[in-house]
């Protein structure tokens, strides 16, 4: 048998320890699409949510047995386009390709760091999938990405640099998925 006073120290840290383990796994939020969509939502109904916005869908293909919508328009800061992919014509990821001309390296990281702390605080750590810088040819390229997995949903935050004088290209995107 325990001492009431041995049962008064351990009720109270047996409280504490499950509070520790389980708690943080409820307050990161469920990955869901931007734009106040939902994981499902028909192509129709997103087709006329876009009209109302005066965004324009600029093509429609199919790119590995999926429908793609790549959009532009959509007002945010950065944004250049919106790719919206679907299967079975509902919804499965979008993806928001952010570029400007006039950020150079430094605006880039400053927003991607913005972006993975956001995420981080929403979503829990995120984990490490891609980080290099190689030369092909002329052109130096670099290539790091984030990933955020949630029950059946992701997030990955990607930045893309291809520098080759006087030329250079870079663009960052977050790609947000269900399986």
């Amino acid at each position: 048998m325990t001492s009431p006073m041995l049962r008064a120290l351990l009720i109270p840290l047996a409280g504490a320890v499950y509070f520790l383990l389980l708690i943080p796994h409820g307050l990161t939020e469920e990955i869901r699409p931007p734009f106040n969509l939902r994981w499902g939502e028909t192509a129709d109904r997103l087709e006329r949510l876009l009209k109302s916005t005066k965004a324009t869908i600029v093509s429609r293909k199919t790119i590995e047995g999926r429908e793609a919508w790549a959009v532009e328009g959509l007002v945010q800061s950065g944004l250049k386009r919106t790719v919206f992919y679907f299967i079975a014509r509902e919804l499965v990821e979008v993806e928001l390709q952010y570029q400007k001309d006039e950020w150079d390296e430094t605006k880039y990281d400053g927003f991607m760091g913005d972006l993975h702390q956001r995420l981080d605080q929403r979503h829990g750590p995120g984990q490490l999938i891609a980080r290099k810088k190689e030369a092909i040819g002329d052109v130096i390229q670099t290539l790091v990405g984030w990933k955020w997995n949630q029950n059946n949903s992701t997030i990955e935050l990607i930045y893309f640099c291809a520098q080759g004088q006087p030329h250079v290209f870079r663009t960052l995107s977050i790609h947000y998925k269900t399986l």
